[in-house]
């Protein structure tokens, strides 16, 4: 509720970038901004000059990761209860059967997802509910990211998600960019136990 007793569709002064909500690309995505082709990303985002240098480009990263929780986990806490561990005992990412076809990864191989910032090893799960999309006259494969397994907990020691993420804040309210950001994919073998 407003000062004036009424809600507004757009805020006149409580918006960092503007009055009205605004698509900007996320500040690592494989296509350009084809609403604003001089103005990519979001000019008012917080981001550090060293946060910057780690941002990777299409050419090395062509895949586009998001991370998500799963029904069976709440933030990170659960990852020490075991009844969770047991429904969902390691990490996993979910990688699109056409993505899956072209580089070569059975179910439950294990794949290295690469950022500029980092690594993660676990196991793949191809599915059919993530499908290429066509963004800007091209192909996009998504690779989905569940986060929750980490170095402790009752499940299978796994790898922090957040590994691969972005260090950029929302200009508004300084949310994480954790939902969109390149990566990379390939076959590996299982890592050292």
């Amino acid at each position: 509720m407003n000062a004036e007793g009424v809600g507004r569709l757009f805020a006149r002064d409580q918006m960092a970038e503007g009055p009205f909500p605004e698509h900007y690309e996320p500040f690592e995505s494989p296509s350009p901004n084809i609403l604003h082709p001089a103005v990519t990303n979001n000019p008012a985002a917080r981001v550090y000059a060293d946060d910057r240098a780690n941002f990777g480009t299409d050419a090395d990263f062509p895949y586009v990761g998001t991370t998500y929780r799963l029904t069976e986990h709440f933030h990170f806490w659960t990852k020490h209860a075991l009844i969770n561990a047991i429904l969902q005992p390691e990490q996993f990412v979910e990688v699109g059967e056409a993505l899956a076809r072209e580089k070569g990864i059975a179910q439950g191989g294990w794949v290295r997802v690469t950022s500029k910032r980092g690594f993660i090893v676990c196991k793949a799960y191809v599915t059919k509910r993530i499908r290429p999309m066509q963004v800007n006259g091209k192909a996009t494969h998504v690779i989905g990211v569940p986060l929750h397994w980490g170095f402790t907990g009752q499940a299978r020691k796994g790898y922090a998600a957040n590994t691969l993420t972005p260090s950029v804040g929302d200009a508004n309210t300084q949310t994480p960019e954790f939902k969109a950001f390149l990566v990379n994919i390939e076959r590996t073998d299982a890592p050292d136990a």
